[in-house]
């Protein structure tokens, strides 16, 4: 999981994307479960960290690889994405 953090902290930093993505965030496409539509989020790298969210990269990375080509794609439900970066976000310590 560190490669991958990692090599998302060296992303393009140009902060002027075509595809909306500012510099020190990723993109991120929540797959679901099943029937639930995909959702996009864009994410501070340093989100990424956190055990709530690492735990989910985790689980990424047995379902598709450490090399992700393009956006992180991420398996779970986009309620349960949400709740990873809301405890993320209040909690600060990644």
């Amino acid at each position: 999981m560190r490669e991958l953090i990692r090599r998302l902290s060296f992303s393009d930093p140009v902060s002027d994307r075509s595809d909306g993505v500012p510099r020190g965030c990723v993109p991120v496409l929540v797959v679901g479960d099943g029937d639930e539509e995909c959702e996009r989020f864009v994410v501070r790298v340093e989100a990424l960290r956190h055990p709530s969210l690492a735990a989910l990269l985790e689980m990424a990375a047995q379902e598709f690889g450490y090399k992700q080509e393009g956006i992180l794609r991420v398996p779970c439900a986009v309620n349960q994405f949400r709740q990873a970066l809301t405890t993320a976000a209040v909690s600060k310590n990644y």
